[in-house]
């Protein structure tokens, strides 16, 4: 394996107990540093391989939008459980590390970079990286990316964000598998978007 390809697939174990632990104060700017790192890697060894979209731009942007309502109807049921759970404040603290101390103006466009950034890398080169790689994922790469990215937030230390990671990353896998990432992007945007701006739910 050269060395580009082994810093890409680990670097996020360095990046996200980074960003989440000791950069918590100032996350939502580590976040952003670490997932540009991660998508210009991407491009860099991947960019030509990357299924961007099989659709129309209509078909693209609705497979998006349906994707990101599937997302939130997801959250606002497990919202729920974790009240019945017990476990809500992990909610609250994901929320509360996310606003910190950034302006809504920041917030936005930040959220949606963040989000078109954890494609390229996630839903993107990653399954370019596990087809060409893995015999067992070869046929269903999603399954290898929504698993690592899921595991990947464990090091944050929330069962919350963990299970979260795992329903975006199922969801968004699922998508840019079948329809491209571009459609997985408009699913991540449009969902982030919502559920910490315009709508949260248990902030």
């Amino acid at each position: 394996m050269k060395l580009i390809e082994l810093l890409f697939i680990l670097l996020p174990l360095l990046l996200w107990p980074l960003t989440f632990i000791v950069l918590n104060t100032i996350f939502i700017y580590a976040m952003l540093v670490s997932v540009i790192i991660l998508a210009i890697i991407s491009l860099h060894i991947y960019g030509k391989q990357i299924k961007w979209s099989n659709n129309s731009i209509i078909r693209t942007i609705i497979i998006g939008i349906i994707g990101a309502l599937i997302l939130y109807l997801l959250f606002y049921i497990g919202y729920y459980a974790t009240i019945l759970l017990g476990i809500q404040k992990g909610v609250s603290n994901v929320y509360t590390m996310i606003y910190g101390n950034a302006p809504t103006l920041i917030l936005m466009p930040t959220l949606a970079l963040i989000g078109i950034c954890e494609e390229i890398y996630w839903r993107g080169a990653l399954q370019v990286y596990v087809k060409k790689k893995s015999r067992f994922f070869r046929k269903m790469p999603w399954v290898a990316g929504a698993m690592y990215y899921g595991l990947i937030h464990l090091s944050t230390l929330n069962i919350v964000l963990f299970a979260a990671a795992i329903i975006v990353g199922i969801v968004t896998s699922i998508i840019a598998y079948k329809y491209g990432i571009l459609s997985s992007i408009i699913t991540h945007v449009v969902w982030i978007e919502a559920i910490v701006i315009l709508f949260p739910i248990g902030a």
